[in-house]
């Protein structure tokens, strides 16, 4: 149940959950399953139940930069961005960023989840994460939309049971089949699932998004796991509960063990026992920072924030990694409007009022979400890469070679470029059914389709500090994009990928002009790179790995047992853990580790 401040002020809980998100929310109400246990939610945003903005599909967006929902951080000054402070968004209240995502349901190659144990983390393999998806997941495959040649899907695959239910849309846009046929034209296989680790290759497909489609409203943690178990009497949640530091006893070994956890609620600082142990789970960027604000980090970021250090730990808020994506927006052809289904409608308000309507019945735009995606080798989308392999991975093997870098981030590059070596995907393009650049708006009554190429396994590291030893200061977000020109190089080809999937048919023949940025006048690679990628590249909000679970002399801040270094009590569980960024969409990962986590703290595995 949700409680009130004086209801959890100074009492003994024997597990606090910092953060009510998406991996914290499963583990709560996995840990609450035995009766015997009490756990406390501390969550810093509004609790957001029930609420139209969060559980409508079809208007994708609403509650980003809105301050009830995201955080709405900005990154430092990104020199390989045009100077730009990158706008980061991060869910904010029950639910974390599974209340304000796109809502797709994607899992990474078994390759990449099996480089966690390659990394030095036994039991956390491909074999756990696909049973942990599944116990996840409820999919449901039955849809109002009857186009089964194009939803697809490998039911091996899926979850059946989970409280999260994923569903493909009631309506269809009708722009994933031209899009899919011009990728193929190009050698792209369209392939019928990805969601059993790429076992039956990569290429073009449909997956499920998390939307209950008896209702046709968002599946979200705070829906799927806390709401159908908020009466039990030993899961409580406290939220607009900003923790301010966990509260540590030096042992005579020199481990910490974690007492109390302090927090801001009702305008007034307050503190909460911990019985048993206490989790962060909020989230890549909130997570380290309230590990620093506890004097647990680099010393040197501690001292310069004027925080007592209690534990050094060189690793927390280092080796951050993220996705970046970029959109290219066409118009179509006003003869293809009667079987193109677009978000662009919903701008009008008199259309947007109807389709409120069909909405109550479960028809209309409100019941479609994004569908399509593809996800490839560099070597299925650049008929250069060979070049761009050799031009650019040569710097990362001199350096690997010169021992340029850390033991423990020379051992990722090796499964990198491994990685690349095998031709397993690390290019994505998403295909939107609409306007979607930042900056662009659309003209009335027309519909537009977009293409956003994306890459996902970055070279480049990352950071979050705190600055301050303030708690309500925001972190120094550092993503270092670009900063290996490899990832550049990459994303420059996918860009020019998406442009030649535009001019195949059957989709060319639905365009009218070219993309309407960066346009027409924009074509070599350097063009690319400095007047279209550095200027308008974003975050996919896929940030993970600041927290990375890695042996300690790898960098690593927790073990196997997502145990933080130095510490008997203290655990993380939320996609900071990441050590070796994936390639997909990080939902089903992050409720992935919510479950692990709940059988590793019940001693299950």
């Amino acid at each position: 149940m949700i409680l009130d401040v004086k209801d959890v002020v100074s009492k003994t809980f024997d597990y606090v959950i910092i953060g009510g998100g998406t991996s914290g929310l499963a583990l709560a109400a996995r840990l609450s399953e035995d009766h015997s246990v009490s756990v406390l939610v501390l969550e810093a945003g509004e609790a957001n139940l029930q609420d139209p903005k969060i559980f409508t599909p079809g208007i994708y967006a609403r509650t980003l930069g809105d301050p009830k929902y995201d955080w709405a951080y900005f990154s430092t000054e990104q020199a390989s961005c045009g100077n730009r402070k990158l706008y980061w968004p991060r869910g904010k209240g029950l639910g974390g960023s599974s209340a304000n995502n796109f809502m797709l349901w994607s899992k990474p190659s078994k390759f990449d989840i099996d480089a966690f144990e390659r990394l030095g983390n036994p039991g956390w393999n491909w074999s756990n994460f696909d049973k942990y998806t599944k116990r996840s997941e409820g999919f449901v495959f039955e849809s109002m939309n009857a186009d089964r040649e194009l939803l697809t899907h490998d039911n091996l695959s899926h979850g059946k049971g989970g409280p999260v239910v994923t569903s493909y849309p009631g309506l269809v846009s009708g722009i994933e089949k031209p899009v899919q046929k011009a990728m193929n034209n190009l050698g792209i296989n369209i392939v019928k699932s990805v969601g059993s680790g790429y076992s039956e290759g990569h290429g073009a497909c449909v997956i499920p998004s998390t939307v209950d489609p008896a209702t046709y409203t968002r599946s979200y943690s705070a829906s799927a796991y806390y709401e159908p178990n908020a009466s039990r009497a030993n899961l409580s949640v406290l939220v607009s509960a900003h923790v301010a530091e966990i509260i540590t006893r030096r042992n005579s070994d020199g481990t910490l063990t974690g007492t109390e956890v302090k927090f801001i609620c009702d305008g007034g600082p307050h503190t909460v026992k911990v019985g048993k142990e206490v989790i962060l789970s909020a989230g890549a960027i909130n997570s380290p920072q309230i590990l620093e604000l506890s004097g647990i980090g680099e010393k040197a970021v501690l001292e310069k924030a004027g925080i007592e250090v209690k534990l050094e730990l060189p690793g927390v808020g280092n080796n951050m990694q993220d996705h970046y994506y970029i959109a290219l927006s066409y118009e179509l052809k006003e003869a293809f409007y009667d079987e193109m289904n677009s978000f662009d409608a919903l701008r009008n308000p008199e259309t947007a009022k109807h389709q409120m309507a069909l909405y109550s019945e479960k028809k209309g735009l409100f019941t479609m979400y994004i569908l399509g995606l593809m996800f490839a080798p560099l070597e299925s989308v650049a008929t250069e890469a060979a070049n761009v392999n050799k031009t650019h991975l040569s710097e990362i093997d001199a350096g690997i070679k010169g021992g340029k870098y850390p033991p423990g981030l020379q051992k990722q590059y090796e499964i990198q470029l491994e990685r690349i070596q095998k031709q397993l995907p690390s290019c994505e393009i998403l295909i939107y059914p609409g306007m979607s650049a930042p900056g662009l708006v659309p003209e009335p009554g027309k519909k537009y389709v977009t293409l956003t190429p994306a890459t996902n396994h970055p070279f480049s590291r990352g950071s979050v500090h705190i600055t301050s030893k303030d708690p309500l200061a925001a972190p120094a977000i550092d993503p270092a994009a670009f900063k290996e020109n490899y990832d550049l190089a990459v994303m420059v080809e996918t860009v020019k990928f998406a442009r030649k999937v535009v001019q195949q048919e059957p989709l060319a023949s639905m365009i009218k002009g070219t993309d309407l940025r960066p346009g027409p006048d924009v074509q070599s690679d350097e063009d690319i790179a400095e007047k279209f990628v550095k200027l308008f590249v974003s975050t996919t909000f896929h940030t993970s790995s600041s927290l990375s679970m890695l042996p300690r002399e790898d960098g690593g801040v927790v073990d196997s047992k997502l145990k933080v270094y130095g510490t008997t009590n203290i655990r993380v569980a939320d996609t900071s853990i990441i050590p070796l960024h994936i390639n997909a969409h990080t939902q089903a990962i992050a409720y992935a580790i919510g479950e692990q986590a709940a059988d590793i703290i019940k001693g299950l595995v």
